[in-house]
């Protein structure tokens, strides 16, 4: 399994702990998030290593876990 970096490894506590979600919804679990973009980048890279996976809604994309927590 890959390593991830300190933000990916922050980006995915949020992800676990609310189940899914939107990017938004990431940060507002986040002390202190750095920029939208940023967040959003992180989370499509993690979804490359296969750690997310996403579900197009309207305009957007809800993201889910693709990994337990325990892994």
């Amino acid at each position: 399994m890959q390593k991830l970096s300190t933000q990916e490894e922050e980006v995915m506590q949020a992800i676990w702990k609310i189940k899914g979600g939107f990017v938004r919804d990431f940060m507002e679990q986040m002390t202190s998030p750095p920029a939208y973009t940023t967040i959003a980048s992180t989370v499509k890279n993690l979804e490359k290593k296969s750690f997310l996976k996403s579900k197009k809604m309207a305009n957007s994309y809800f993201y889910e876990a693709n990994i337990k927590e325990e892994t």
